[in-house]
């Protein structure tokens, strides 16, 4: 770490070969919501793509390589994402998939998604749960 003039702590521009190699899919139907995660993860080195919505989504899985980390809001509506979560699964059944919703949901599912984060968490439990998976084997 490094020191400013101010004071504030600047991160070294090292980054591990694994952030820089990460790449992870936000789908996310709140633009100024996803704006701000997608940048959170950028500044932490990690390759972000993003689709508005999971139509979107579908999309752009079916035209890039398979991603390290796909993270679906669902909000209080989990129904459609854990559908578009078992489809991934079928094309990719290594792929990781972490859900994001509104309050705690109990998810009586077995094979997705990995794991479900609230949004009542924050931010930085956010960015926290999204390196435990991607260094998890």
């Amino acid at each position: 770490m490094s020191r400013c003039s101010r004071g504030c702590t600047l991160a070294t521009p090292i980054m591990t070969a694994f952030r820089r190699k990460s790449r992870i899919l936000l789908v996310d139907g709140d633009t100024t919501v996803q704006h701000l995660r997608a940048l959170m993860l950028r500044m932490q080195g990690y390759n972000v793509d993003t689709a508005v919505d999971l139509e979107a989504a579908r999309t752009v899985i079916s035209a890039a390589p398979v991603y390290d980390l796909v993270i679906v809001d669902v909000g209080h509506f989990a129904d459609p994402g854990l559908e578009f979560c078992e489809e991934i699964k079928q094309r990719h059944p290594h792929q990781k998939v972490l859900m994001q919703v509104d309050g705690h949901i109990y998810l009586g599912r077995e094979s997705c998604p990995d794991k479900v984060v609230s949004k009542q968490e924050g931010p930085h439990h956010f960015v926290e749960e999204v390196e435990r998976m991607l260094t998890a084997s």
